[in-house]
């Protein structure tokens, strides 16, 4: 349990907060999703490796590489943040 937001955002107007600061405050949670994108793209690889010698199918490989993209480019995200 707790204050709810909008009683916590009054309350700091009342104190001459302004509201640049109040929303620097209650700047919303950033998710980092570099974990994620790496374990999947090793389990595809695992996956589109097995499939790519058993049957010659590359779909599962280039979206294994997609993924390694994506973890790639976040990286770099927040290399800039």
């Amino acid at each position: 349990m707790g204050i709810p937001e909008g009683e916590i955002r009054e309350s700091l107007k009342h104190e001459g907060y302004s509201i640049e600061d109040i929303e620097k405050i209650f700047q919303p949670h950033k998710y980092d999703m570099r974990s994620w994108y790496f374990v999947f793209a090793i389990i595809l690889l695992s996956i589109g490796l097995f499939t790519f010698f058993k049957d010659g199918n590359l779909l599962i490989l280039i979206l294994s590489a997609l993924l390694f993209l994506a973890y790639y480019k976040e990286i770099e995200r927040l290399k800039k943040q």
